[in-house]
C-alpha cells in the first residue's frame, strides 16, 4: 500500500461562496426602503404632534389668563356697588327721596 501525498487542493474542506440571489437582493432592497420610508414618517408626524402641543399649550395659557380676567370681573359684577350702579344706569331705578331727571329727547 502505498500512501497519498495530499495536494494543497485536496486538503483543504470545500467552501463555496454564497452568492445572493437577484430576487433576494430584491426582496431586501424593498424591506430596506420601506424601513426607511417608514421610519421618516415617523420622523415627520412626531414633529407635527410637537408643533401641535406647543401650539396648544400657547392657546392654553392664552385660556387661562382669559379665564382669570373672567373670574376676576365675576367678582367685581357682584359687588353691592356695582349691582346698584346697573340698575341706575340700564334700570332707571332711583333711592328713596331722590328724583329722577331724564335728558330731554329732541
Amino acid at each position: 500500500m502505498t500512501k497519498r501525498n495530499p495536494t494543497a487542493k485536496e486538503s483543504r474542506p470545500k467552501t463555496r461562496k454564497r452568492r445572493l440571489r437577484p430576487i433576494q437582493t430584491a426582496i431586501i432592497l424593498c424591506i430596506t426602503l420601506a424601513l426607511i420610508s417608514s421610519a421618516y414618517q415617523l420622523v415627520e408626524l412626531r414633529q407635527e404632534v410637537n408643533q401641535s402641543i406647543a401650539q396648544l399649550n400657547v392657546e392654553k395659557e392664552a385660556l387661562l389668563v382669559e379665564q382669570k380676567q373672567l373670574e376676576k370681573e365675576i367678582l367685581e359684577l357682584n359687588t353691592p356697588s356695582f349691582i346698584e350702579q346697573l340698575a341706575r344706569e340700564q334700570l332707571g331705578l332711583v333711592r328713596k327721596g331722590e328724583i329722577r331727571i331724564a335728558p330731554k329727547m329732541e
